[in-house]
């Protein structure tokens, strides 16, 4: 923060009257602030353009434009660069402009000398402060970089590339794929690698979305001819940026609806700019199929599915499985680096995933909660799946649902069920678990696992 002892800002001064010039000039020289001085429009736009400026002091009315051009090129060209406005017939719509196009402070002239070097403090406090703010954002966009990305399938790559050019457009998204594939994840990186990165990221679930309609539409306004929505506290966080709703096919038809209305008057109501956004969508439902089955409306659909997206489930692309464990171990292990072992890393491969990146980032968490000497080891690596699909179904795989209970009784149901499936063959038993033979071996007897009430033969 700029402090009094600290005055290294350069200020740019700009009004006609020759007479205040001089004398601000020798106020904040005397302050040891850096001074540039300029009494017309276009001299000031000049030396804005040429950078390095952190505070503007300017004239409303000058002789050849408006304070209101020198406030927006001081946007276009120094970023936060902070920006007082002086007048002398000044009026309060006229500071309610001012301030709206990002003035910092108003005041009427002559002003004192105390009171314009605290604005001056508190002008370059204030840009300090979107300065800092600023470089977070730049700090949250690289942490959302397309490396964060994780994958060296050739579909994870050809996803990157698509979503490097698509950031660059103000295109709208639909982002498919099984819940846990990482879509709101991607949607995020699209965000922050777009023009509106500086601006509102507001992500909403579409499942439970339709109950908190009023919240993102708001109140409706009559018109001569039709009835105009007016944006709700959603829509306006979202203004400038990007809107994500994820889950877009569990949407009501009232909301979809609705959300269609607002979607028009995003680019105009009655000849006026409305809210300006940016709509990503993500679903694990095919809404081409729930457009022939009337459940989704076919306008909002094609407004939606403008650029599709596909994020493929981990089960067919195995290739990124290691690569991703290694993210999860480092970014989960603060003290040291955790190994996993072969056998342990083979039975990870086995697996079929139906919780996607998700499930694999809290397995990997929980092999390191229960692994000995920073080593993972197969029995570390418990799968627990409470969803029934097609894929933990088939008969022979290393997948079975694990009931709520120890670790310890899931690691017993799971073996026990293995054994089964596998009409008690201890070395397909093994391979499907990941274990050795003799491994295997000590857990049965450990757990007490018995095939027809016998403890079955070594």
């Amino acid at each position: 923060m700029h402090r009094a002892s600290d005055k290294s800002a350069r200020i740019l001064l700009v009004d006609n009257d020759a007479d205040i010039r001089i004398s601000v000039e020798k106020l904040l020289r005397q302050s040891d602030y850096e001074v540039i001085s300029a009494g017309r429009c276009h001299e000031a736009i000049k030396i804005i353009n040429s950078g390095g400026i952190d505070l503007i002091i300017t004239d409303l009315h000058l002789p050849d434009g408006s304070g209101l051009d020198i406030i927006t090129r001081a946007r276009e060209y120094g970023r936060e660069t902070a920006v007082i406005i002086q007048t002398r017939h000044g009026s309060i719509d006229e500071a309610l402009e001012t301030l709206k196009k990002g003035a910092c402070h108003y005041l009427t002239k002559p002003a004192h000398d105390e009171e314009l070097l605290h604005l001056i403090e508190k002008a370059l406090e204030y840009r300090d402060i979107r300065e800092e703010l600023y470089s977070l954002r730049e700090e949250v966009a690289w942490r959302h970089s397309f490396d964060s990305l994780i994958g060296v399938s050739r579909a994870m790559e050809q996803i990157k590339i698509l979503a490097a050019r698509v950031a660059a457009t103000d295109l709208t998204v639909l982002i498919t794929g099984e819940p846990g594939t990482g879509r709101e994840l991607l949607a995020r990186t699209i965000h922050y690698h777009s023009a509106r990165r500086r601006r509102g990221f507001v992500a909403i679930d579409g499942t439970i979305l339709s109950q908190y309609l009023p919240d993102l539409i708001g109140i409706s306004r009559t018109t001569a001819d039709k009835v105009v929505p007016e944006p709700g506290d959603l829509i306006n966080k979202a203004h400038g940026g990007t809107l994500f709703i994820d889950e877009i096919g569990e949407l009501s038809m009232e909301f979809q609806n609705s959300l269609m209305d607002i979607l028009r008057t995003s680019k105009e109501a009655d000849g006026s700019p409305g809210p300006n956004i940016r709509l990503l969508g993500s679903t694990a439902r095919d809404l081409g199929v729930m457009v022939r089955e009337g459940q989704f409306r076919e306008d909002l659909y094609y407004r939606i599915n403008t650029l599709p997206i596909k994020i493929p489930p981990l089960r067919e692309r195995p290739e990124d499985i290691p690569v991703l464990v290694d993210h999860f171990l480092k970014s989960a292990d603060d003290a040291g680096r955790v190994a996993m072992t072969p056998e342990a890393m083979g039975k990870i491969l086995h697996y079929d995933w139906p919780g996607n990146i998700r499930e694999l980032e809290n397995t990997i968490g929980r092999a390191i909660a229960l692994c000995r000497n920073r080593q993972i080891e197969p029995d570390d690596i418990i799968f627990i799946n409470s969803r029934t699909t097609p894929e933990t179904a088939r008969a022979g795989e290393n997948r079975v649902s694990i009931a709520a209970g120890t670790l310890e009784d899931s690691l017993k149901e799971r073996i026990e069920a293995t054994l089964s499936a596998n009409n008690w063959n201890l070395t397909r038993t093994a391979v499907h678990l990941g274990i050795g033979r003799t491994t295997l071996w000590r857990k049965i007897r450990k757990y007490n696992i018995r095939k027809n009430k016998e403890v079955p033969a070594g």
